[in-house]
């Protein structure tokens, strides 16, 4: 028994210096990143870390605010484009069997919202007439000739608009 008793207090012996090792090993390399942890608050040169992390701080919110005013705008820029002329299409057609060529015309000027007017030339061999129809969403409240429909419905089913 008292040999059993030796063995026992060798090995807790043997494993309690293992654990002083362990320990003094731990305690040296926390030491040595204490050291280096401070050395870079206090920096070698002109700004430490924290003055670092404290302008990258800073300049982070200006950022931000300044990212959150060109939203701002640029959501009041797409506002203010829906009224903007973007669509037309343009329709030459020969208005009268006996005028040579495609003189008389049709236009269409649009925003996205499908308001604008329609312009026709009707070019005659004496005469041309010009005539401009209002149109609020898409309609007009004047009748429309064929032609002036045929370019309003293309133009308002032009494919090419961006959201």
């Amino acid at each position: 028994m008292l040999l059993q008793d030796e063995n026992l207090f060798l090995l807790l012996l043997v494993i309690q210096i293992i654990g002083v090792i362990v320990l003094l090993a731990t305690g040296w390399r926390l030491r040595n990143l204490i050291r280096q942890y401070r050395r870079l608050l206090t920096g070698k040169g002109e700004i430490d870390l924290e003055e670092v992390l404290v302008h990258l701080g800073e300049r982070t919110k200006r950022l931000e605010e300044g990212l959150a005013r060109v939203e701002g705008e640029l959501e009041k820029n797409r506002e203010e484009a829906r009224g903007y002329l973007q669509k037309w299409l343009l329709l030459r057609y020969k208005a009268f069997a006996n005028t040579g060529g495609d003189q008389s015309f049709s236009l269409v000027i649009l925003d996205r919202k499908g308001d604008g007017v329609v312009l026709s030339s009707i070019y005659g061999r004496e005469e041309s007439r010009i005539y401009a129809k209002a149109i609020k969403g898409g309609k007009s409240s004047y009748p429309l000739s064929e032609e002036e429909q045929q370019v309003l419905a293309r133009a308002l089913s032009d494919k090419t608009e961006k959201n």
